[in-house]
């Protein structure tokens, strides 16, 4: 059986530039910490095992793969976990940022389409725009109606 290690946080956010933060984690400083404020009571249970990981540690770890495209044994080595630890830990996080999805990601509003569609088509002379992102790529699923 893997050992699963957890060396402590490698990562000091409070020693990184803002830039550094958003390349690293496609988040700033202020909406990652709300984002662990969020989510601290759904990750707390891994912190009473033993081997628990601190929510920063998790929330890190998390958007890290997410915004890197890496596999799960890199990021793992580079946060200081096994990656069967990584692996349990994604989960626990992905299922506790769904809870907290619509908070994030707003879809526009039929009726507000037009007009969308009208600020996106100024600003790039692109026709029939409603949403963009940063160029991170993002499976979506389109919302029950």
């Amino acid at each position: 059986m893997a050992a699963h290690l957890v060396y402590g946080p490698l990562v000091d956010l409070s020693k990184m530039e803002d830039r550094h933060i958003i390349i690293t984690y496609r988040l700033d400083r202020a909406t990652m910490q709300e984002l662990c404020a969020q989510l601290e009571p759904d990750l707390m249970s891994a912190i009473r095992h033993p081997t628990g990981i601190p929510p920063l540690v998790q929330v890190l770890s998390v958007l890290h793969f997410l915004a890197s495209a890496s596999f799960q044994t890199t990021v793992a080595m580079a946060s200081g976990l096994s990656q069967p630890m990584f692996s349990n830990m994604l989960s626990r996080l992905l299922s506790a940022l769904l809870k907290h999805m619509c908070s994030y990601i707003v879809f526009p509003q039929v009726e507000d389409l037009p007009t969308v569609k009208g600020d996106f088509y100024a600003l790039g002379h692109i026709p029939n725009i409603i949403s963009a992102i940063d160029g991170t790529h993002v499976a979506f699923v389109p919302p029950q109606e």
